[in-house]
Order: structure tokens, then C-alpha cells, then sequence
């Protein structure tokens, strides 16, 4: 009898944990929804930028790309650098925001949508490889 008793105890007390976990992960499903209904882009509001000064790099690798690098030594990746700030050397003073939950090939730095730029010192062009010289 006692057996039965804490037989059954333990059964309930496994179904209430189970049945609490079940929805928990239904009210974090349901939030994702309601964000995605609500037209949630990648973009989030939350961390907007105040103004930071950043200095353009040109990165040959992963097919070459410009970064941008603040002068506390955070790196951003531009999604929308116009091209006329694509000049290695260029200093720009930038607003915008950081994209969440978006990969790159670059794997370098935080993906950033600039909103607003102000130019400091455009930058110089950097000659071409023309190979080995003998």
C-alpha cells in the first residue's frame, strides 16, 4: 500500500513538472509570434547608437570587405557603407543600430545598419597588387 502511495506521488509530481516545462516553452513560442506579428525586424530598437567615431579598414579576406573600427577598438561590420566612404583610412562619425541574429561569411565584428554619417577625413586608395617584382 505504501508502495502504491509513493508510486503515485512520484508519477504526479513527474506530470506537474513535465506539464510546467510544456508551458513555459509554449509562453516563450507565443512571445516569438507575437514579435514576428508585430512586424519585428532584424534591426532592434533597443540598441540604438549614440555617435561614434570610426576609421574604414579594407579586409581581404572572406572576399574582401570593409569594417569599421571605433576607437575603443569595437568592430562593426557596415551593411550599407556608401561607397563613397569605401576608402581605407576614412574616419566617419556614425549613428545606427546593431542587426541581431544575422550571420555573415565575414565572421568579423557586430553586423551594423548605419542611419546617419558625418565625414571626418576621407581616406586614400590603396594601390593594387601587381604581383612579384623582379
Amino acid at each position: 500500500m505504501t508502495k502504491t502511495l509513493t508510486l503515485s506521488l512520484i508519477l504526479s509530481g513527474m506530470l506537474s513538472l513535465a506539464l510546467t516545462g510544456c508551458s513555459q516553452a509554449n509562453n516563450e513560442q507565443h512571445q516569438v509570434q507575437e514579435k514576428q506579428k508585430a512586424g519585428d525586424s532584424q534591426v532592434t530598437n533597443e540598441q540604438k547608437q549614440a555617435w561614434q567615431e570610426v576609421t574604414v579598414k579594407y579586409y581581404d579576406f572572406e572576399g574582401g570587405f570593409y569594417g569599421l573600427t571605433t576607437k575603443a577598438g569595437d568592430k562593426l561590420l557596415p551593411m550599407n557603407l556608401a561607397k563613397q566612404y569605401q576608402l581605407p583610412g576614412t574616419v566617419l562619425k556614425v549613428k545606427g543600430q546593431f542587426i541581431k541574429d544575422m550571420m555573415t561569411i565575414q565572421q568579423w565584428g557586430q553586423p551594423f545598419k548605419i542611419a546617419t554619417v558625418e565625414l571626418i577625413k576621407l581616406g586614400t586608395a590603396e594601390k593594387s597588387n601587381k604581383g612579384a617584382e623582379y
